[in-house]
């Protein structure tokens, strides 16, 4: 099965040999599924964000688009085996680094090289579920990025 994708690089990988061959499978099973138009290409966006909503349970709209364009590497529009295999592999089994590296990219918007605290608290506070006073959530979102760039902070002086 991995002989069909050998461009994917095991070493460069956090999976096992077994995971990406269930990736793999799994990503032929749902293409597989849709459109055969789609079997040629790969995912589409909507295609895609229905398995994050169903799986992961997101339900956040610019969060579910920004997640598509950080999977999809050359920008085509679709999600072939081998940005579906490298996603979910950083999404599921990835070093921090690597994870921190994938949230740079969902979240990254204006071009200038940084996230503002502003951004961060937006795209938070879209994707965090509301069982509190409005004014308790906010509270909590701010004290969330707070911590988080605090952690950066740190792990860029180490």
């Amino acid at each position: 099965l991995l002989t069909r994708h050998s461009r994917l690089s095991v070493k460069s990988l956090s999976s096992s040999v077994f995971e990406i061959q269930c990736l793999i499978r799994i990503f032929h099973n749902v293409v597989g599924r849709g459109d055969m138009k789609l079997a040629n290409a790969g995912l589409d966006r909507n295609t895609f964000r229905v398995i994050l909503h169903s799986i992961f349970g997101m339900t956040d709209d610019v969060l579910m688009n920004r997640v598509f364009f950080a999977f999809d590497k050359d920008n085509d529009n679709y999600i072939n085996v081998k940005e579906w295999v490298k996603g979910l592999s950083v999404f599921l089994r990835g070093t921090f680094e690597e994870k921190l590296k994938f949230c740079f990219e969902v979240y990254y918007f204006n071009g200038d090289g940084y996230i503002s605290r502003e951004r961060i608290y937006d795209m938070l506070k879209n994707s965090l579920h509301q069982q509190s006073p409005e004014e308790e959530a906010d509270e909590g979102i701010r004290e969330l990025v707070d911590i988080a760039l605090k952690k950066m902070v740190r792990i860029k002086k180490v």
